[in-house]
């Protein structure tokens, strides 16, 4: 099989991508077998060549995101989205919440350790967009594989698959479909709601690790969340927090939770959470359809 030529690059984010990629360790040469990575952050070649693939990672949230993400797309016969930032904007957009001028005010002048802080101003210095926005809101985007980060085996699933010239899928279904632990009540229909309150995993003292957490009255976003992690988190005794995103027939990943808990929760039981945006949208609020503040400050 003749080998084809790909790009990859990182935008804003935290580089985790592109460990999860080397993270396939031995497995890494089957990828190279068939693929000659001929730029990327790690050999430093600064233009990208015309590729028959292009992969980016991270949110498109400066000047200089754009620009890489245009200079990406028109040098590459095909575009991935890889990871959740570049599919939905990942946590990088929760800064939508506010307006630009109230987040580097608060980045560089007031936070409490800074001392005569003022907002840096240079020529050198990519502006920050008004908005964060996920890849395929810039330039058109060819595949798209979420996860904060991508397991190993799914990004080499997902890179053999489009050698082979054919379209790579993700999983269809919710997290709980893949999730092992116990459900006792949650599928059981009654009057009666499973739990009157939500707390943080921190907030109890102990966790049946064995026992679904909503059961337990732990958060868990696995309702409103695409399967295809392993359940990693949930697995590791940690509830899902919707970095796969919403599966495609959900048109909004916070919404689709709200409406997952009216069946085990009483009206207002989320009253009390102080960021229930924060929550519900932590990994995909730019691509959703809550209202972003003014354009520009």
């Amino acid at each position: 099989m003749d080998k084809i030529k790909a790009a990859t690059g990182t935008l804003q984010g935290c580089f985790g991508c592109h460990i999860a990629l080397l993270d396939l360790h031995e497995e890494l040469l089957d990828i190279l077998a068939s693929v000659d990575i001929v730029r990327s952050p790690i050999n430093d070649v600064k233009e990208v060549p015309k590729v028959a693939l292009g992969i980016l990672d991270g949110s498109v949230s400066n000047t200089d995101n754009e620009k890489v993400a245009k200079s990406f797309r028109e040098n590459s016969d095909k575009l991935m989205a890889l990871g959740t930032c570049a599919c939905f904007g990942g946590v990088p957009g929760l800064r939508n919440l506010f307006k630009l001028d109230d987040v580097l005010e608060r980045g560089y002048v007031t936070t409490e350790s800074t001392v005569d802080g003022k907002v840096p101003s240079s020529k050198d210095i990519p502006k920050l967009s008004s908005h964060v926005r996920a890849l395929h809101q810039v330039v058109d985007v060819d595949y798209k594989l979420p996860g904060c980060p991508p397991t190993p085996a799914r990004i080499k699933e997902f890179l053999t698959a489009i050698v082979k010239g054919e379209e790579p899928k993700l999983p269809g279904k919710n997290l709980c479909h893949e999730c092992t632990r116990e459900h006792k009540e949650m599928y059981v229909p009654k009057r009666e709601f499973l739990t009157d309150s939500v707390h943080a995993i921190m907030e109890l003292d102990s966790i049946d690790d064995k026992m679904c957490f909503l059961e337990q009255g732990v958060l868990c976003l696995g309702p409103a969340t695409r399967e295809g992690c392993g359940s990693r988190c949930v697995e590791g005794n940690t509830p899902c927090r919707g970095c796969m995103g919403p599966t495609d027939n959900a048109l909004e990943q916070g919404a689709k939770m709200i409406n997952a808990l009216a069946s085990i929760l009483p009206a207002g039981g989320l009253m009390f959470m102080e960021d229930v945006v924060g929550v519900g949208y932590r990994y995909s609020l730019p691509v959703s359809i809550y209202p972003h503040l003014e354009e520009g400050k």
